[in-house]
């Protein structure tokens, strides 16, 4: 291998130059040399979690492999991304996807150009194919119906080749969100944003969406009165502004955006899709036909015994445990972009209304401990939020 470039520390390093050796470094040493790069923050906006930049490149003579645009990927400078990084893992997720799994993985995901990360910074660089023959959609606008049923038989697709056959998978690099621990860390994680994330956007919650969202806290992860979910490989967040469409009108989805891909419950992929990107009546209208046809898709790829009654009730389970992402990300991200807020505001009124069309408060174990470590947790989190506040206040009208 060519010697790799530095990591940028952001996309105004990102010159002709360093495009030159990263390619090399990641196998394409032979190109002709790169005259010009011209380079655009496309991710403004959309990249909650990174800086995304397109760089349109000129070559001194053509040839054939030489690509007209790269996709560049680097961490998102916002101190409080950066955090949830610490906590979730998130930039080697991704890498580690692009490095030993979406090359062999069924459906459509960016080839992977070149790549980098250093475990001790957590920074990251990744260089993507460019999907401009592609379209993309307006995720606040929401799916069309063809477009929801593309992509929930992509994904079952994917989850129907390692369903309960995670061998497949590279030994390492593969986060497990099954993991016990990892359940404990992911509680502590939605514990100590919920009450930012009901300051933040509380008004989009009804008073019984309130009480479910504290109720839910002391049992992110619990285990009781849950069917018991096969374990295959997962995106995590498969959200509109996540995909591009075959721009011919075929069935074929590409994904992009693996920083919380890991081994899980390949339901919760569709009920993240279909409650938060598809907009509320076309989600109505749809997912019973949906779910049916994903049913079939894994089953005719190696899940038998799989009912229909447990693909539902999966379904239910994993439409509740959106509480999870919706809490962290409202209360965890920094939501002062106009689009993003916006994008999140839609996210989680579609989540929300998705929670209560299916009952899914019903999911909840029947039995549960009025008191406990994590209700003593969540009332401390939001006390020390709430004295965090005080204070800023307080500093802002003494300065």
């Amino acid at each position: 291998m060519a010697d790799k470039p530095e990591i940028p520390e952001s996309g105004k390093a990102i010159d002709a130059d360093w495009l030159q050796r990263a390619l090399a470094a990641g196998g394409a040493s032979d190109l002709p040399a790169i005259r010009d790069a011209a380079v655009e923050d496309i991710g403004a906006g959309l990249g909650l979690m990174g800086e995304i930049l397109r760089c349109r490149l000129t070559w001194e003579e053509e040839a054939a492999a030489a690509p007209a645009s790269v996709v560049v990927k680097l961490p998102a400078r916002s101190r409080k991304s950066l955090r949830l990084d610490r906590r979730l893992s998130l930039y080697k997720r991704e890498y580690d996807y692009y490095r030993h799994v979406g090359n062999r993985a069924p459906g459509r995901s960016p080839a992977l150009l070149y790549g980098d990360y250093e475990p001790k910074s957590r920074r990251f660089v990744l260089v993507l194919e460019d999907l401009r023959g592609m379209t993309s959609a307006d995720q606040i606008a929401g799916a069309t119906a063809e477009q929801a049923r593309s992509v929930i038989r992509a994904l079952a697709r994917l989850h129907g080749f390692y369903w309960n056959r995670t061998g497949r998978l590279p030994a390492t690099g593969i986060y497990d969100s099954t993991s016990p621990k990892l359940a404990r860390l992911a509680q502590l994680a939605y514990l100590a944003n919920l009450a930012p994330a009901l300051d933040q956007l509380g008004d989009l919650f009804s008073g019984d969406m309130r009480r479910l969202a504290r109720a839910y806290g002391p049992l992110v992860g619990d285990p009781r009165g849950r069917t018991a979910a096969p374990v295959t490989f997962i995106h995590g967040d498969v959200r509109l502004d996540n995909m591009f469409f075959d721009a011919g009108g075929g069935d074929e989805v590409a994904l992009i955006d693996w920083q919380v891909s890991c081994l899980g419950n390949g339901l919760y992929d569709v009920a993240y899709f279909l409650g938060g990107s598809v907009p509320v009546e076309i989600r109505r209208r749809i997912e019973r036909d949906a779910l049916g046809e994903y049913r079939d898709i894994v089953c005719g790829m190696g899940a038998p015994g799989f009912s229909f009654e447990d693909c539902w009730q999966l379904y239910r389970q994993s439409v509740l445990s959106l509480l999870l992402p919706t809490i962290i990300i409202c209360g965890g991200l920094d939501l002062g972009d106009d689009r993003m807020r916006r994008l999140v505001e839609t996210g989680v009124r579609r989540t929300l209304a998705a929670i209560e069309d299916l009952d899914a408060a019903e999911c909840l174990p029947a039995r549960r401990p009025p008191y406990g470590l994590a209700n003593g947790l969540s009332a401390l989190f939001g006390a020390a939020y709430r004295i965090r506040k005080l204070l800023r206040r307080s500093a802002v009208r003494s300065g």
